[in-house]
């Protein structure tokens, strides 16, 4: 999980933003957001509340007591009766917390998640603290979580080991007859493998298309294998893509894109600079791709990549329509990709980075290979 003395020093910076435009207290309600504050992961499952003073203590309300957690004070409420799961959490969860803010010193100002706080909680927080003006503080928090802490990028790597795991695993079972299931079976046992405990893996294992989920399919010669796999490790996501040809013999026009695309994505080391415009790498890399003949139509159809964190998708974008900026410290993963039908399906590469002081590291060093590793 992540460390006691990285949450500290979040906590630090959220306090800071809290004063500087006085917010006396904050609530945060999304798991992962709790987690990226007190190190601690919950179970996703059942709802939680961290209230964080701004010149003070905190607190955190969810299932548990165990684990490390940086917080003054632990809260538990019953999710359970003799392991049956209680039908109603979010009314276990308020009783919980409308015992401790009863008698609660009222606020000026709260600090709270727009896209995340239910309704019970926000009326009772009201009700106990009477704020005077509610402040969304998504933004300031979304900001703060794009330059990523070295604990962060630790649980990153992990992630990514458990998807560069599973594309050794699906090469030596993408041939001609096999289901998508067979293979997305072989990528998650080889994942989980990798990670040492369960996790999530999946993302697109659909053949002969953009994407799309695994289906109950079977693969045929000469389809072209996008597979787009994210896995989750610990709280925090890797997003990567490599691309196989079935069969092992592609034609020369798979063969001339997929190297076309490879080599892009081996420029994007020297493309990246903080304080440099996703908008503009987006165009770069479309009119690179238009500069093969098969491709001048069509250039890149989606984005160009995107951070990745906590959360799959994360600032800053690096898109046709939306503007993200590069900072030292965020991790974003940069995926060219061209499809059609001569293709047989596309060709997408995706490699995960990091922005340091010094560069630009490639957190996801792998073999691309178009044909698969037996």
């Amino acid at each position: 999980m992540l460390t006691q003395e990285g949450s500290r020093i979040r906590q630090e910076h959220i306090r800071e933003y809290l004063s500087e435009n006085q917010i006396d207290a904050l609530l945060i309600s999304d798991y992962r957001d709790i987690h990226y504050l007190t190190g601690l992961l919950l179970d996703k499952n059942f709802p939680a509340l961290l209230l964080l003073e701004t010149e003070g203590g905190s607190w955190l309300a969810a299932t548990t007591d165990e684990g490390e957690a940086r917080v003054d004070d632990r809260l538990v409420y019953e999710w359970q009766q003799l392991y049956t799961m209680n039908p109603d959490p979010m009314r276990c969860l308020q009783r919980v917390v409308e015992a401790r803010l009863k008698n609660a010193p009222s606020v000026k100002r709260i600090g709270w998640q727009a896209e995340s706080l239910p309704r019970l909680l926000a009326e009772t927080a009201a009700n106990a603290l009477h704020p005077d003006a509610w402040v969304a503080i998504d933004d300031a928090l979304a900001g703060m979580q794009m330059r990523k802490d070295p604990d962060e990028v630790d649980l990153l790597r992990g992630a990514i080991q458990a998807s560069l795991a599973a594309y050794t695993a699906v090469q030596k079972v993408i041939a001609p007859g096999i289901n998508e299931l067979t293979v997305l079976a072989a990528g998650q046992k080889a994942a989980i493998e990798a990670a040492g405990e369960p996790i999530e893996h999946g993302g697109d294992y659909c053949v002969g298309e953009l994407g799309g989920p695994a289906r109950n399919h079977i693969i045929e010669k000469g389809q072209m294998y996008i597979i787009d796999a994210q896995s989750e490790y610990r709280g925090y996501w890797s997003d990567l893509c490599r691309t196989f040809v079935v069969g092992g013999e592609p034609t020369g026009l798979q063969q001339s894109v997929y190297d076309h695309i490879a080599a892009i994505l081996a420029d994007v080391p020297t493309l990246v600079k903080p304080g440099g415009r996703g908008t503009e790498l987006w165009r770069i890399i479309d009119e690179r791709l238009r500069e093969h003949p098969h491709l001048a139509d069509t250039g890149l159809i989606h984005h160009a990549g995107h951070g990745v964190g906590s959360r799959p998708h994360e600032m800053p974008d690096l898109n046709r329509d939306r503007e993200g900026i590069f900072e030292v410290g965020n991790v974003f993963s940069c995926e060219p990709g061209a499809y059609s039908d001569e293709l047989r399906g596309g060709v997408r590469l995706e490699n995960t980075f990091l922005i340091t002081e010094s560069g630009i590291e490639n957190l996801s060093e792998y073999p691309t290979n178009l044909i698969p590793a037996a």
